[in-house]
């Protein structure tokens, strides 16, 4: 049984971590400090989230005080990172860059396991030992994993008793689940509640643990079998096969990673006992002993990828997993060298000294010594100015939708140099960084709207009544938008009767799109146009302006039996 905290204890520390968590989101839904301020709100939510978390999964009455005295100082550093973190996502009207704190939570997940195994395997006064830290890291991941599965089941038996009271038509229960107050905190004490069961039934966790190592046992053969198989094939096959697929660094390194994940969960007995017969046993030993090809291959589809195409963010990824894998599998070749059949010393210390650099990489990639998006956003703008890429085809959306604060600051330094070279692109980055946030409550009003126009050939030749039309239709619903777009309002008489007709098109950095109005029985109607845009242009208002509009006859009449019409869809 685990010497955990009183559970009183653990009841208010989770108590009070869900109070905070409350209104830690009631900050963002009132629009108040500090959800207002992202550099605060993910700070504060990081030491909120993994201080309480480590402290109920790792204390214990003997070692409370020393275990709060290591926890402490790491979870500050998280809150620390956190706040840099929310800090790339200034300024928070203009750039959305939620993928760097989906990052955080998973790698400050990783490393905050990784510390605990340390910590706790420093405060037991036993040896340190590749085994022992492999027993306390399933232990801990088990028991973590039992807590949510128990929290979602509990939520979801709170949403069954809601659903059974409202059919007796009582939804007070309903509209309770949807209240933060109360289902934060709730949720908080289930957690809580897991946490004080599962930590007392430890024998259970273990025998889990047991269970799914034997089943990974049985595992290892067969993927051990698929990776010779994959290495024998290669060489007649060749690696342009394996480019083709677009994801062949990917699947290497799953191959690779798998590998490593099933061998270090089977080899992890400090007895050394060979769990398999001495000709599976060698099977493996060859497998492992091969794991740096798969480096290799790897590292040279990543490098043929960055040469052509620069560094993006999910290549500064694969780039720190193949170097990670790396060390692994070349750790252990080299114990294999050295030692031969007694190479699990060396695993062993390989796995301890692997286990601090991957600790230390997961905090690195959420500060400024390793940002992913500023890295990529360097390399992209070098390649740029190095001519490998031109000032037309150069991928601005990339840094909108993937670089966040460091693609917005890139762009607009470059706004400065793209004013004599391609000013049309100044246009398409101003248009990204919109204020997306809060759009719903836009003010909108139709003296906006008409600064968005370019009327042609004249204002004049455009009624009014046309132009609130196409201004009610635009901003009919709440979510309904003209940010980010430009609009031509166009007269030219399109069918010969010596009228005018109405031509509008909006054209956005996504698309370009147009309709025709027309003026029925004193309604203004729209009517779709087909549009064609083979050189993607996202930029017209130098064609309007400059005169460069005309009407083209079909070359192909339409075919009319009866009343029965046929138009010919021929390129």
């Amino acid at each position: 049984m685990d010497h955990q905290l009183p559970k009183p204890l653990i009841i208010s520390i989770s108590l009070i971590q869900g109070i905070l968590l409350t209104l830690l989101y009631q900050s963002v839904e009132h629009k108040v400090w500090p959800g207002t301020e992202p550099l605060w709100l993910v700070s504060l939510a990081a030491f909120t989230i993994s201080f309480p978390l480590l402290i109920l999964l790792s204390v214990t009455k003997e070692n409370a005080f020393e275990t709060i005295k290591y926890l402490l100082p790491f979870t500050l550093l998280l809150s620390i990172l956190g706040a840099y973190v929310g800090y790339q996502q200034e300024p928070a009207a203009l750039i959305n860059n939620s993928s760097v704190v989906v990052i955080f939570s998973f790698t400050s997940l990783i490393a905050a396991f990784k510390v605990l195994m340390y910590v706790q395997q420093y405060l037991s006064d036993q040896k340190i030992s590749y085994s022992s830290l492999f027993k306390l890291s399933w232990r801990n991941f088990i028991i973590f994993g039992e807590c949510w599965l128990f929290v979602l089941i509990f939520w979801g038996i709170l949403h069954l008793g809601a659903g059974l009271f409202s059919v007796l038509e009582i939804e007070f229960f309903k509209e309770l689940l949807n209240k933060e107050w109360f289902i934060i905190p709730v949720l908080n004490l289930a957690f809580g509640f897991a946490i004080i069961v599962f930590r007392n039934i430890i024998y259970t966790v273990d025998n889990i643990s047991t269970i799914l190592q034997t089943l990974i046992k049985f595992l290892l053969p067969a993927l051990t079998v698929v990776s010779l198989g994959f290495l024998a094939t290669l060489p007649f096959t060749g690696l342009d096969t394996l480019w083709k697929t677009g994801t062949g660094s990917l699947l290497v390194m799953w191959l690779q990673a798998l590998t490593l994940f099933f061998v270090n969960a089977v080899y992890q007995d400090a007895s050394h006992k060979r769990p398999y017969h001495h000709i599976l046993h060698r099977l493996i030993f060859i497998g492992v002993a091969l794991l740096p090809i798969y480096s290799v291959i790897s590292a040279y589809g990543l490098w043929l990828r960055v040469d052509q195409y620069g560094l993006t963010v999910d290549r500064c990824w694969a780039i720190l997993v193949c170097f990670l894998l790396s060390c692994f599998s070349f750790g252990y070749l080299l114990g294999i060298v050295k030692k031969r059949d007694s190479w699990l010393e060396t695993l062993s210390k390989v796995n301890i000294s692997m286990g601090v650099v991957v600790l230390v990489f997961m905090l690195l990639v959420n500060s400024p010594l390793l940002n992913f998006q500023g890295v990529s956003a360097s390399s992209q703008l070098a390649r740029l100015h190095d001519g490998k890429v031109s000032y037309q085809a150069f991928d601005y959306a990339y840094f909108d939708y993937s670089l966040g604060r460091q693609g917005y600051l890139t762009l607009q330094t470059l706004k400065e140099e793209l004013k004599g070279i391609a000013p049309d692109k100044i246009v398409i980055i101003d248009r990204m960084y919109v204020n997306r946030k809060g759009l719903e409550k836009e003010e909108k009003s139709i003296d906006k709207f008409r600064q968005l126009i370019h009327f042609w050939p004249s204002e004049s030749d455009f009624p009014d009544d046309l132009i609130n039309s196409v201004y009610k239709n635009t901003t009919q619903y709440d979510w309904s938008t003209y940010n980010g777009k430009a609009y031509y309002f166009i007269a030219k008489d399109l069918n010969d009767d010596g009228e005018l007709n109405y031509v509008v098109i909006e054209e956005s950095n996504y698309s370009t799109s147009a309709q025709i109005w027309l003026l029925k029985a004193n309604t203004w109607t729209q009517n779709y146009m087909q549009v064609d845009n083979p050189n993607n242009n996202k930029f017209i208002e130098d064609l309007v302006l400059s005169n460069q509009i005309e009407v083209i006859q079909p070359t192909w009449k339409t075919l009319k039996i009866g009343d029965l019409t046929f138009k010919p869809q021929v390129d």
